[in-house]
C-alpha cells in the first residue's frame, strides 16, 4: 500500500486506504507500515466516506488556484470507520458546523480528482 493507491482510487472516486491485518487498524491515507503494532501484513481498505466534522476552517484569502472557490472551508473529519482525513466542505457556510455528518464527494480537477465532504441531512 502506498499513498500512490490513494490517488489513483480518487481517480476512480474511492476512499483507499488500508487495514492492518495483524491488529485491524484502519489507516487513511495507506501507509507501509501498521501504525498501531509495526505489522507490514496490510491489505487495501475502501473506505465508505462517511463521517463528522471535528473541526473546520473557512478560507477568505485563498490561494490563486481557489480563487473561485472564496470563501471556502477545509476541515478534519472524523470517518465513523475510524481514521481522520483533512478535506474541503461543501456547503452554506453558516451550515458547516463542528459535530455536523458529512459524506466524501469527489471533484473534477484536471485529469484526476479531488477529495471533498458534502453536509448530510
Amino acid at each position: 500500500m502506498s499513498v500512490s493507491s490513494f490517488r489513483e482510487g480518487l481517480k476512480e472516486s474511492k476512499l483507499l486506504g488500508c487495514v492492518c491485518e495483524g491488529c485491524d487498524n484502519l489507516m487513511l491515507p495507506p501507509r507501509m507500515i501498521c501504525n498501531k503494532c509495526g505489522s507490514t501484513n496490510l491489505k487495501e481498505h475502501c473506505f465508505d466516506g462517511k463521517g463528522t466534522i471535528k473541526t473546520k476552517t473557512t478560507i477568505y484569502v485563498p490561494l490563486t488556484k481557489f480563487q473561485d472557490l472564496s470563501p471556502y472551508t477545509v476541515g478534519i473529519i472524523e470517518l465513523d470507520e475510524g481514521p481522520s482525513i483533512t478535506g474541503m466542505i461543501l456547503g452554506e457556510i453558516d451550515k458547516i458546523k463542528i459535530g455536523v455528518k458529512v459524506e466524501a464527494v469527489f471533484l473534477d480537477e484536471g485529469d484526476g480528482k479531488i477529495l471533498a465532504f458534502k453536509l448530510v441531512d
